[in-house]
């Protein structure tokens, strides 16, 4: 009962090992499918790495070609800009250099107003000298003629000598025609500069237009540019904004990855523990096998002691079977009657052949059981070798993994790095747009401020220009009204001088003809002077009125141009314009404007009026005794009080007349070196024709001096029509 017990037990074993194997072999399938999912993360996250490669390379390259753009845009603008910029100095230098010129024209003019100043200093002093000698002369002819009638050589000798100065007072009457003549070149010179300056100021009015059309051109393009740049900065913001977006999907991702790693970071622990146990559960396989071989040994020696035994039993069975058998024979052909001992002995045989069936089917089993075991410790070496080799790949593609690993977590640094690059230039690049945004904004600010101010400077400059052409414009108009009023004064004085020339001619015939004749052809010669010289006062009203609008206009315009000359008005308010003969042109037209803050030279003679009238006050209605027709001008003809009205026929009281006359004239021509009209000077020349005819016929030394004085009168009338 002990040899069929044995078997069980190696059938246990068996039955182990197969469940051991079969859990060894699940355990690898799981290993190989979680080694595919390994394998197939693998190429998702070279996939993604791939495509986040591209998608940053793409988005670099976009952001270069945005930044190159911008940055050419910005390099146009700055060009233009500097264009711009040197245009507008040249035209700062232009307007510049115009208002140099127009301020050296303006220190010229005051130049020429303070040499014009000094030489009519001079003339007055001249001319004082001249009165104070004539008033010595005069004083001293009267002392002459009273005292002494008999010295009419040396009379004549002072007269050719006063003759003399006369003619040198002609010469330099002709020096200063010369010097008038200079000046009136100056004056042309001066006139072909003003030409010259208004058209240099239509010029600039026309690039004012043009600088005006191309700075609103540029105002469009360069909002029209702002708004594109404007539109692309939007743009490059929904990029910037796309491209955070796909960077904090791309963080997630690597995120996820990172975590995906750590898993299968963890799986591989799980699995190199479960290697580790499949390494244990190796060993106690090898422990078990080493068993088993032990126990086959054991059993293959039972086996072969038990072999060895039925041979011996078998070699001993044989002839003890044979001599059993003749035994029996013999026994039952002998003897019947030994039945019981036959029959024991066919018991001792069949339990002999019991156990040899027995010995025999324990041998079949232990065969069996033999090549069972030699198949599975086949199989089971051939599966210690797949496993062996297995875990040789698996220990090759922990290392492979560790590589990759290591690889993907360089990979990682370094996308990390690169986000963190990216995301720094991405920040100083916005930073740098900011900044060139910023500057670009002030730029354009301080460009709309230049062109504000260039369309100020440009409106100042075109309303001064405007204001000196009207200038120009109202110069030109007085200059042409004063023109024919000084050829219609021209013709007067002309017509005056024939008349002055055929009154001298009628003195001649004055013995001929009676006192009578000669006084109705006075008046009626001076009812003539007296009607041109109310025409001519009507005229001399409506030229000063024009002149006074146009003064009152010209002083506004000068008030706003010329500042600096309106602070030097209150010096020249109190001056007295006393007009000499050289700073005035041919035609008796003072070149130049008057300053601000002078009074024009009409106002000034009427003032003069005034102390010429009380002078004249004495020369009343009483000045023409035999015709009550006679009608002079109101400033001639107020305040008669103490001329004689008739001449007294006795020498005494003629010579007393000629003596106050004589005073009065001398009072007269003291007065008419302070006159500047013209109606005070015919005013004049009436009183010496009225002199003139006051004289008997035989005082030729009183005819004399009364021509000599006409004479000075006349000289003095030509020199304020010059």
């Amino acid at each position: 009962m002990a040899l069929p017990g044995k078997p069980s037990g190696p059938a246990s074993c068996h039955n182990k090992g197969d469940l051991v194997m079969e859990a060894l072999l699940e355990r690898i399938q799981n290993r190989g499918h979680e080694g595919g999912f390994l394998t197939s993360c693998e190429a998702e996250l070279q996939e993604l790495m791939k495509q986040i490669d591209i998608m940053v390379a793409h988005k670099k390259s976009e952001w270069e070609g945005q930044t190159h753009a911008l940055e050419t845009c910005l390099d146009v603008r700055e060009r233009e800009l500097k264009a711009l910029k040197g245009q507008l100095d040249k035209k700062h230098n232009e307007v510049v250099m115009l208002r140099q010129q127009v301020e050296e024209h303006e220190k010229v003019k005051q130049e020429m107003a303070m040499d014009y100043k000094q030489e009519l200093k001079k003339l007055h002093e001249e001319l004082g000298r001249l009165k104070k000698s004539y008033e010595k002369l005069q004083k001293k002819h009267i002392r002459d003629f009273r005292g002494n009638t008999k010295n009419h050589r040396e009379d004549r000798s002072e007269i050719e000598r006063l003759t003399g100065k006369i003619e040198e007072f002609r010469q330099k009457s002709l020096d200063w025609e010369k010097q008038r003549l200079i000046y009136q070149q100056q004056v042309s010179s001066l006139e072909a500069q003003r030409k010259a300056l208004a058209e240099q100021s239509e010029i600039i009015q026309a690039q004012l237009a043009n600088r005006k059309q191309k700075l609103e051109s540029v105002e469009l393009s360069s909002q029209s540019e702002i708004q594109h740049l404007s539109s692309k900065l939007e743009r490059a913001n929904d990029t910037i904004c796309a491209n955070e977006l796909e960077i904090e999907r791309l963080t997630m991702r690597i995120k996820d990855l990172v975590g995906t790693n750590m898993n299968i970071i963890q799986e591989q622990q799980q699995k190199e523990e479960k290697l580790r146990e499949s390494e244990k559960l190796l060993e106690i396989l090898q422990e078990e096998k080493r068993e088993l071989k032990a126990a086959l040994q054991s059993q293959e020696n039972v086996i072969h002691e038990e072999r060895m035994q039925k041979e011996k039993l078998q070699a001993k069975l044989k002839p003890a079977d044979t001599q059993h058998t003749v035994q029996a024979v013999r026994s039952l052909q002998e003897s019947r009657g030994e039945r019981s001992y036959t029959s024991q002995g066919q018991g001792d045989v069949g339990s002999v052949l019991s156990q040899l069936d027995l010995t025999l089917g324990s041998e079949e089993l232990l065969q069996a059981e033999v090549t069972r075991l030699e198949g599975s410790l086949e199989s089971v070496s051939a599966t210690c070798k797949q496993l062996s080799q297995e875990l040789m790949e698996k220990y090759e593609e922990l290392k492979k993994m560790e590589v990759y690993n290591n690889e993907y977590r360089a990979e990682i640094k370094k996308l990390k790095e690169q986000i963190l690059q990216a995301e720094q230039s991405y920040s100083s690049a916005l930073e740098g747009m900011k900044m060139e945004i910023s500057q670009l904004t002030r730029e354009l600010h301080q460009r709309d401020i230049t062109i504000a101010s260039a369309k100020s400077s440009s409106s100042d400059m075109e309303k001064r220009l405007k204001a000196e052409i009207q200038k120009a414009e109202e110069r030109a108009v007085e200059h042409k009204e004063i023109l024919d009023q000084m050829e219609s004064l021209k013709l007067e004085n002309h017509h005056l001088s024939e008349m002055v020339m055929k009154l001298e001619l009628g003195l001649h015939e004055a013995k001929e003809f009676s006192l009578a004749d000669l006084q109705e052809n006075y008046i009626e010669a001076l009812n003539k002077l007296v009607s041109e010289n109310q025409h001519l006062q009507k005229e001399l009203m409506d030229t000063k009125s024009k002149l006074e609008n146009s003064t009152q206009i010209c002083k506004k315009t000068h008030d706003r141009i010329f500042k600096p000359t309106h602070s030097r008005a209150p010096e020249f308010k109190n001056t007295e314009f006393k007009p000499a003969r050289g700073p005035y042109r041919h035609d008796g037209v003072k070149p130049g404007p008057y300053k601000t803050g002078l009074r024009s030279p009409r106002r000034q003679v009427l003032d003069s009026l005034e102390p010429v009238s009380g002078v004249l006050s004495p020369l009343g209605s009483q000045i023409s005794p035999c015709s009550s027709t006679i009608s002079l001008p109101s400033n001639f003809l107020c305040k008669t009080n103490s001329v004689p009205s008739v001449l007294d026929k006795n020498d005494a009281n003629f010579s007393d007349t000629i003596s106050e006359s004589i005073n009065d004239q001398e009072e007269f021509m003291s007065s008419v070196w302070k006159l500047s009209d013209f109606t005070s000077l015919l005013s004049l020349f009436t009183l010496i024709l009225f002199l003139i005819l006051r004289v008997k016929k035989g005082d030729f030394f009183l005819v004399l001096y009364l021509k000599y004085s006409l004479l000075c009168s006349c000289n003095s009338v030509m020199w304020f029509c010059s």
